[in-house]
């Protein structure tokens, strides 16, 4: 125990002397005058309650130690997998729970941390209530996060009960080598190998397109059976779209297998793999495995408006309709207010992009170009192509907030350019090709021709080629590109690309290139931004059918700002048709959350809608599949050799489950099992007690008083 200040104590003695002076000095003569006695107690009381001030405002701190033993903590940490059942069944062999309870009574009167374990660790107070349902083991997690956990606390060793079959998660060995306290390996379960076919890995893409034949590789393993012919399905949505047969080798060994569906219907396609169940076989639960594919939509519908024919509409015209994947609706003004092919569609939001050749020329309609206008608006992609009809006027009344680049100084006159493209173009997507990093082939292509408009460029835009006069540079925008409010957006201020289609040989490579640039194009313009204003999808696409569906969602105001207080419905349809209404709670910063809780296995869709003040903000809708995964099933036999590394690994000792008595003596072995002095200190603040202050103010008081009482001035 001692006393600090936090200035020099010899300078508090100081203070503290001048202190007294000071009392002495003031008490030295009175009026009236009074005697040596009441003269002194007067100055000692000054004095007292000076040098007290004094004393706190040098922060004294009294610090004391004290030591005091510890008993070391036994860290338990148990598997609760499905796997750790598998032992269950054979002679001579404890169960699961038997495994348990002897190592729960085994560790019994010792001061110990218990934790359980599958995917995720968690804590618990007793083992009696322990289940082993999980569909997943997370060896390496479980122990780093336990050794986290118990990090102020004197572990002096952990026991680890498990079957070693991990798969999720690093290396638990790896984990074992760095570990602060040996690990007692209890290994549970049948090491040798049993009878079983079964399903090691499904491998396919997690996306496919519509109208696409999607592959699925099926790696099978047999263990135990003579060599034989299986069969191998595959079904989606319940209906069989592939089957096969294979010889499996004898004795133990793979063998890997094909199959194929037909992506037809965009949406979450639920595929289920299931092959032969053979007598005698340890578990049938690996014979079947599920997983999801999202099918996209890749057909694109296209809608083509020109302000008259030219060989740039023909160009792009033949183009699209070489494309398998685009719908195309070509619309080309023959006089004022009509066009060649019919009307222009009522439905063009429908549309998945739209593409401008010229238009609006003097022929169009005001109306029909507002009418596009308000499409673009409302998030539809457009691709505007310079041509001799377009009307700079219209163009510069109603489309100024559209494009990216807009006429500024209209003039009549038409000049011939080369196409220079910018810096920024060699880093942006649309020019990711390997030829197109030679500007000299855009030399060697024929010329354009460009309006000797002025054009200003809209902030934000992305200026990707100018204007090449001879050798000259010059500032004036030929292809531009951009975001309008949700969509994209992308100008060419020249026409006569038609000629880069038909160039001569000698510039087959050139005019490739630019079909590349334009291919890319299409697809960047296609890709539109998500700026939805409510998101909810779900955690993940394919959940267990013991596992929790959590649906995510986010919230955005019209300035896609963060909203927090909104009221988020969710309406979920199982596959047999019911509906099941759950809201999402706020988690802050415009995210939600809903929790189902545990669903059937099934495909299931999702309706959202988002609430604010009285108004709907937007919704959403989405789907996922609820499937059976057979993870823990792919492995029958317990892995005793990794047990034996961890335990080697950490300093510990490898043990089986019937040898949980063998704990105690194992422990009182190891160097980490002591009883440890810790040293606690505490420390007394004494200038922020309350005693002290209230002892300044009596002296000071009582001081007051007696000088009353003596009637002194």
């Amino acid at each position: 125990m001692h006393l600090s200040f936090s200035s020099s104590p010899w300078l508090l003695l100081a203070c503290v002397l001048l202190a007294g002076a000071f009392g002495w000095w003031t008490y030295r003569t009175t009026t009236p005058a009074l005697s040596v006695a009441r003269r002194t107690s007067l100055g000692s009381l000054r004095f007292l309650a000076l040098a007290l001030v004094l004393f706190l405002l040098f922060e004294p701190l009294f610090t004391s130690e004290s030591s005091v033993v510890e008993e070391p903590v036994l860290g338990l940490l148990v598997d609760r997998s499905q796997s750790m059942t598998f032992a269950d069944s054979l002679d001579g062999h404890l169960s699961a729970s038997d495994a348990l309870r002897a190592l729960d009574a085994d560790t019994q009167g010792r001061q110990r941390r218990v934790f359980v374990f599958d995917e995720q660790i968690a804590a618990t107070d007793s083992l009696d209530a322990v289940s082993f349902e999980g569909r997943a083991s997370n060896l390496a997690d479980a122990l780093q996060e336990m050794e986290d956990a118990l990090d102020g606390e004197p572990l002096g060793a952990i026991v680890l009960l498990s079957d070693g079959i991990h798969n999720a998660g690093a290396n638990p060995a790896r984990v074992a080598e760095r570990y602060r306290v040996p690990i007692i390996a209890v290994a549970h379960g049948d090491s040798t190998i049993r009878r079983d076919l079964r399903i090691v890995q499904l491998v396919t893409n997690e996306l496919a397109y519509a109208g696409t034949e999607v592959p699925v590789r099926v790696r099978l393993r047999n263990d135990g059976f003579s060599e034989q012919t299986v069969e191998i399905s595959l079904s989606t949505g319940g209906a069989s779209v592939d089957r096969t047969s294979v010889r499996i080798p004898e004795g133990s060994g793979e063998v890997v297998v094909d199959l194929r569906f037909r992506a037809d219907t965009p949406g979450l396609a639920r595929l289920q793999v299931d092959i032969t169940r053979l007598d005698g076989e340890a578990t049938w639960r690996n014979n079947t495995e599920s997983m999801a594919v999202q099918v996209l939509d890749q057909r694109k519908q296209v809608l083509l408006v020109a302000s008259a024919p030219s060989p740039d509409v023909s160009a792009w015209t033949q183009v699209l309709d070489a494309d398998p994947d685009v719908d195309l609706v070509v619309r080309v003004q023959s006089g004022p207010g009509r066009y060649f092919g019919g009307a222009l569609p009522d439905t063009v939001n429908a549309f998945d992009l739209l593409i401008l050749v010229g238009f609006p020329g003097t022929a169009t309609d005001p109306v029909d170009s507002r009418t596009l206008v308000d499409a673009v608006q409302d998030g539809l992609p457009v691709l505007f192509a310079l041509d001799h009809a377009t009307d700079f006027r219209m163009l510069q009344r109603d489309w100024a907030n559209i494009l990216p680049a807009v006429p500024e100084t209209i003039r009549s006159t038409w000049q011939q350019v080369a196409f220079a493209p910018t810096p920024l173009a060699l880093s942006h997507a649309i020019f990711e090709t390997g030829s197109t990093r030679d500007a000299g082939i855009w030399q060697r292509l024929p010329p354009l021709r460009t309006s000797a408009t002025t054009w200003a460029t809209r902030p934000g835009a992305d200026l990707l080629a100018s204007s090449r006069i001879r050798s000259v540079v010059l500032e004036d925008p030929l292809f531009v590109t951009g975001r309008t409010g949700r969509a994209r957006a992308a100008v060419l201020l020249a026409h006569g690309f038609w000629r880069w289609k038909n160039v001569p040989e000698d510039l087959a490579d050139e005019a490739s290139a630019w079909s590349e640039v334009r291919s890319n194009l299409l697809q960047w313009l296609y890709t539109a931004d998500d700026q939805r204003l409510v998101r909810v999808e779900p955690s993940r696409m394919v959940f267990s059918e013991d596992e929790p569906v959590q649906l995510r969602g986010e919230v955005y105001d019209e300035t896609l700002a963060p909203l927090d207080d909104a009221r988020v419905t969710v309406r979920l349809r199982a596959p047999d048709g019911t509906e099941l209404p759950v809201g999402m709670r706020p988690l802050g910063n415009g995210r939600y959350e809903g929790d189902f809780g545990v669903l059937p296995a099934g495909s299931y869709t999702y309706s959202a809608e988002a609430e604010f003040n009285g108004a709907l903000m937007g919704s959403d809708e989405g789907e996922f599949v609820v499937g059976d995964r057979s993870i823990e099933f792919r492995q029958t036999r317990a892995d005793h050799t990794l047990m034996r590394q961890v335990a080697a690994r950490s300093g510990g000792q490898f043990l089986t489950s019937d040898q949980t008595a063998s704990i105690g003596s194992v422990l009182s072995e190891l160097a980490s099992w002591q009883l440890s002095e810790r040293v606690q200190t505490a420390q007394i603040r004494l200038w922020q007690r309350i005693p002290f202050l209230i002892l300044v103010v009596l002296l000071l008081t009582v001081e007051w008083f007696f000088r009353k009482r003596f009637g002194l001035v």
